[in-house]
């Protein structure tokens, strides 16, 4: 039995010396235990692998390498994910042609379900970034709107604290007034004590009162408190203010709106009336009450009076609250409007207002995430989009024509698919002259028209339509991706594609040009911090 054992542990010895032996003689020659590399199919050369080194639409170009030629039957050629066609293979070149809907960005080949990615090569067109713009010096922070102005000048607002690289002491806080070549105009007021103490969406020009109607998110503005969430602002840049006498006799600055918002104003606009519609995620309308005074002291005091009001209210022209919109004399409250949040609102020519967001209901009445509201803030029920999307509406826009294009999450609208993007008659139903295809394969975030009914849509998405697109892509009118005008890189924010956004796009008066602002810092793959102008054919 001790034999047994021994003989054993002697073979099982002599097994693993053996293994040993062989896995030593097969290694004898120096190379890896995992046998020899697998070598590319192909190489780019290090320098100059493209040449031209930019071009256009139907420009042919050589890429340099090497093996080409062994791999030809199996090659396709990639501008920015759009197949070339090849004019001709050798073993260290290829011959192609830019592709219709070719994009600036990287240039690769794929054999098979490889992939070989190249050098990047900028796709120009009749749709491009001004490189002249001062867009490098923008915003350092999101640039959420801009109106023209008169002088040839722009307002824009947002989260900002610094444009055009001012080295104003106090920086240039959330609201800034821009001339038409992209600089800052320093006749504006900036600096320490100016602006609100949060950030600015909303803005409209009151030209017969030579001031703008600003909104968002803010309890002061300047250095007068108690403003919340909107405000009146002069010419100059001051919030417009009036003096309240308290019951000591003190004359205190406070804002010339009467009241404002709890919350956050993303919408405003004013009706033919001059009485002002304020949207937004909100749930209470506040006034400051001036004319109080302490108790035990006698001195003077300050009390916030709340009304509940949810989402719309109506204000008269000093910004007291109108009760005649949508409100409860008995309660002395807002009526219930909403169920879920308004990403976008559009006042009509007749006063009555369109809402869109993530809700269902509306008074308690069933809507597919968009309705039009009567003057009196009741449901215009003779605009009807049926059961609507499947997901959110993020924003909207009126066309000329009065057919309104939504876009958002969505998926499909009243059961059709969509692709996120969708186009509605002035009566609420679906317009079947509109088509996007598959549309988006992310979200549609921002809508744009550009003058002749061409259409920008900004968003986080890869692909529209199927074609390569970075979050950015022109459609025809009818919805199609436009064949000239997507020859740029789209938008993208430091390297992060999704951050990068656009937030609003502003035709340029008398010129083929558009200005774009919003969060991104590139676009085209080339700097622009939060504001770009482009111009187009």
């Amino acid at each position: 039995m001790y034999m047994m054992k021994t003989v054993i542990y002697a073979c099982l010895l002599l097994g693993i010396t053996l293994a040993a032996c062989t896995k030593e003689s097969v290694n004898s020659d120096g190379k890896g235990p995992y046998g020899d590399p697998v070598l590319p199919a192909i190489n780019f050369a290090e320098e100059q692998a493209i040449s031209p080194a930019r071009g256009k639409v139907g420009d042919e170009v050589v890429l340099k390498g090497k093996g080409f030629l062994a791999v030809k039957d199996n090659l396709k050629v990639l501008f920015n994910g759009t197949a070339a066609p090849i004019v001709k293979v050798t073993d260290t070149t290829i011959t192609v042609t830019v592709p219709e809907l070719g994009s600036s960005g990287s240039v690769s080949a794929q054999i098979g379900q490889e992939f070989y990615f190249g050098p990047y090569f900028p796709v120009f067109g009749p749709f491009q970034m001004d490189t002249i713009f001062p867009g490098v010096r923008g915003g350092n922070a999101g640039i959420y709107n801009v109106i023209p102005v008169p002088g040839n000048k722009y307002m824009i607002t947002g989260d900002f604290s610094e444009y055009d690289n001012s080295a104003i002491a106090g920086g240039v806080n959330r609201l800034a007034r821009i001339n038409a070549d992209g600089t800052l105009d320093r006749t504006f007021t900036y600096g320490t004590n100016t602006g609100p103490s949060g950030s600015l969406n909303p803005i409209v020009y009151l030209s017969e009162e030579l001031q703008y109607l600003v909104g968002g998110y803010f309890t002061g503005y300047d250095q007068t408190s108690h403003v919340y969430s909107i405000a009146k602002v002069n010419v100059n840049g001051g919030v417009s203010q009036r003096f309240v006498t308290r019951p000591s006799g003190a004359a205190t600055p406070a804002s010339e709106l009467e009241g404002g918002f709890r919350g956050t104003v993303n919408g405003l606009h004013v009706q033919s009336d001059k009485k002002i519609m304020a949207i937004g995620n909100y749930r209470y309308y506040v006034r400051p009450n001036y004319n109080l005074t302490t108790v035990e002291l006698g001195l003077d005091s300050l009390h916030l009076d709340s009304t509940m009001v949810q989402n719309i209210a109506r204000l008269h022209a000093d910004g007291t609250l109108d009760s005649s919109y949508h409100y409860d004399l008995v309660n002395h409250q807002g009526k219930v409007t909403v169920n879920g949040g308004i990403s976008s609102s559009y006042l009509l020519a007749d006063d009555k207002l369109l809402i869109a967001g993530n809700f269902t209901t509306y008074a308690g009445q069933s809507v597919g995430r968009i309705a039009r509201l009567n003057t009196d803030g009741t449901l215009d029920v003779s605009f009807n989009a049926g059961a609507g999307p499947d997901q959110a509406i993020n924003d909207f826009l009126v066309q000329p024509d009065g057919k309104i294009l939504c876009a958002g999450n969505f998926k499909k609208f009243n059961g059709v698919n969509t692709g996120g993007i969708v186009r509605l008659n002035a009566d609420g139903t679906m317009d079947p002259t509109f088509n996007a295809g598959d549309g988006a394969d992310g979200y549609v975030n921002r809508l744009g028209l550009i003058p002749g009914g061409n259409i920008i849509v900004s968003g986080s998405f890869r692909k529209f339509g199927g074609v390569t697109r970075s979050n950015f892509v022109v459609l025809t009118p009818t919805g199609a991706v436009h064949k000239t005008y997507n020859t740029n890189g789209g938008i993208t924010f430091s390297g992060n594609a999704g951050l990068g956004q656009v937030t609003r796009v502003l035709p340029m008066t008398g010129q083929n040009a558009l200005l774009m602002v919003g969060t991104f810092s590139q676009f085209d793959y080339r700097q622009a911090n939060r504001i770009v102008r482009v111009v187009y054919q």
